[in-house]
């Protein structure tokens, strides 16, 4: 197991500094991630003109957080609409089923 964490070790920028990044994911995606991250910092200290770095990593994550639950909220939203007409095609099947079942006498 040892293998594959240190075969999965990244060295990611964020906010002007270096962060050494071990774990199981692929060191593209991690990198990926961690740009990410870099730009919502930079984002945050430029809209809000702050400029501590705590104060910066708080901004990010709640945009980031926002942007989560939008999202979450939006694939919520479509589930219920799928579950919706879902329910009502098995309605007309059932339906479609029923009248043609054969009747016993």
């Amino acid at each position: 197991m040892s293998n594959l964490v240190d075969k999965n070790k990244v060295v990611v920028r964020i906010f002007g500094e270096d962060y050494p990044i071990t774990g199981v994911a692929d060191p593209s995606y991690i990198s990926r991630v961690a740009d990410y991250v870099d730009s919502k910092m930079k984002e945050a200290a430029k809209s809000s003109q702050v400029k501590v770095r705590d104060r910066v990593a708080i901004l990010a994550a709640m945009s980031i957080a926002s942007e989560f639950y939008e999202k979450a909220e939006s694939l919520n939203s479509y589930e219920q609409g799928y579950d919706s007409r879902l329910d009502a095609v098995i309605s007309q099947l059932d339906a479609a089923l029923a009248d043609h079942a054969p009747t016993t006498q």
